[in-house]
């Protein structure tokens, strides 16, 4: 299944009809919101009438999607069953699923001088910046209140893409107060912003404050934060700003989990895929 044909980069290399047979012969049997329906249907069409899709090779895809639905009965019945969710969504056996897999994603990527290790050892009073877009407005809130949950002190204080001067003055009052800063972003692609990148004056005050006192920046999205911030020492990815990954950085943070990610990409120029600082140590 492919993520939206309609993604400008895609678009614009190919145009909508060959993006959707690109996709189609890397190995996608769905192909999802085409910029042009009329173009991807007519050039996957001459596209099998050309013998660059073999027909067998169609053949199988539609199999595979109709073996799908056949197994979860929706031939029989083709809506969802609203009345079921809450007994599936968010049920204990999901929520443990994605609560571990939040904790083994965690990927240390850097921690120059053990400022990680030093808050994994002992509880502390930190300074909790977060950032993201205006859709998330509670990034960093249940953060917060693990550590204080696990005894440390925490003040929290939000950055918005639209923070003027004067909210990063409070900012910095606020780092002030306390000996170690956490900056936690959550940085991730949104239709129609056209970058995906801290602001540069939040990577500034990321590096001002890494080379003044103990910082661990962590990312909530994006892993490529540390293009805009290369000289931070402590840099831990989650990867998602779902309340899972909020609770498993507050773990790693208090020492009760270990850390053993790894990079499935690289982040240049110095860390390649399988890159991963671990871990093991933990508190009770």
């Amino acid at each position: 299944m492919t993520d939206a044909l309609d993604m400008g980069a895609i678009v614009t290399a190919y145009g909508a009809g060959e993006a959707a047979v690109r996709a189609f012969l890397a190995g996608s049997d769905l192909l999802l919101i085409p910029a042009d329906p009329d173009s991807a249907l007519n050039a996957m069409a001459a596209a099998v009438e050309s013998g660059r899709i073999a027909r067998a090779r169609l053949d199988q895809s539609v199999r595979r999607l109709l073996d799908i639905k056949q197994r979860l009965g929706l031939f029989g019945r083709r809506t969802v069953p609203l009345d079921s969710i809450m007994l599936v969504v968010g049920g204990k056996r999901w929520q443990d699923a994605a609560n571990d897999l939040a904790v083994r994603a965690l990927t240390l990527v850097r921690d120059a001088g053990g400022r990680l290790h030093a808050l994994r050892a002992r509880r502390s009073r930190i300074a909790l910046i977060a950032y993201a877009d205006e859709l998330s407005g509670g990034a960093g809130q249940y953060l917060t209140d693990l550590l204080h949950r696990g005894g440390d002190t925490v003040e929290y204080f939000r950055l918005w893409p639209m923070s003027g001067p004067l909210s990063y003055d409070s900012a910095r009052a606020v780092i002030a107060r306390s000996p170690a800063t956490v900056f936690v972003a959550n940085v991730r692609p949104l239709s129609g912003r056209g970058t995906i990148a801290l602001p540069d004056s939040l990577a500034q005050l990321i590096t001002a404050t890494d080379a003044a006192r103990p910082t661990v920046l962590v990312s909530l999205g994006s892993p490529y934060l540390l293009n805009q911030t290369p000289a931070v020492k402590s840099y831990l990815i989650a990867w998602s700003g779902v309340r899972a990954s909020e609770r498993a950085v507050a773990l790693a943070l208090l020492g009760r989990v270990p850390i053993t990610g790894h990079l499935p990409t690289r982040i240049p120029p110095d860390y390649g895929v399988g890159w991963g600082v671990k871990v093991t140590d933990t508190r009770p």
